[in-house]
């Protein structure tokens, strides 16, 4: 059922949250991107929303598990027989983020989960979470941390 779902992805929520590291935060962030989707999906049901098109779900978890890897989101969203742009309306109305920024989100998720539990070079890190370029990585995550990679590294690597 929805509210068992709901349920294990609170007590999953909770267990990231417990140790208070980084790598938790960063699990937790993850795991509240899946309760919201799952909340929209099922007001959008209850309320009899028409925007909330059955096919989003199936693009929040697609986009979710490909994450790592180059999109073309125009053929992304062919894939759901939708025109890019209905594709990035409903999505953002699904989950608050067009697309490209869900999918970037969860790349600097991932890379902050790496820099605070491995030795990994910033440039393999890039590399992992789906960035060619090491400098343009460090840009964008520099926009959204407020610091370097390798600042987020000192400031939050666990022991």
């Amino acid at each position: 059922s929805d509210l068992g779902g709901m349920r294990l992805l609170f007590d999953r929520l909770h267990a990231e949250l417990a140790p208070d590291t980084p790598l938790g935060q960063a699990e937790a962030t993850a795991t509240i991107h899946r309760l919201v989707v799952q909340a929209a999906s099922q007001a959008g049901r209850q309320s009899g929303g028409s925007e909330f098109h059955p096919d989003i779900r199936a693009a929040v978890e697609d986009l979710r598990d490909h994450a790592f890897e180059p999109i073309d989101f125009t053929a992304f969203a062919l894939r759901f027989d939708m025109s890019p742009a209905t594709l990035r309306r409903r999505f953002a109305l699904h989950t608050g983020l067009s697309p490209k920024s869900f999918q970037l989100r969860i790349r600097l998720d991932r890379a902050k989960q790496l820099l605070a539990a491995t030795d990994s070079p910033v440039e393999a890190v890039a590399q992992a979470v789906g960035f060619v370029d090491a400098f343009y990585f460090s840009r964008l995550f520099r926009g959204r941390e407020n610091c370097s990679p390798s600042e987020f590294r000192r400031r939050h690597r666990r022991t």
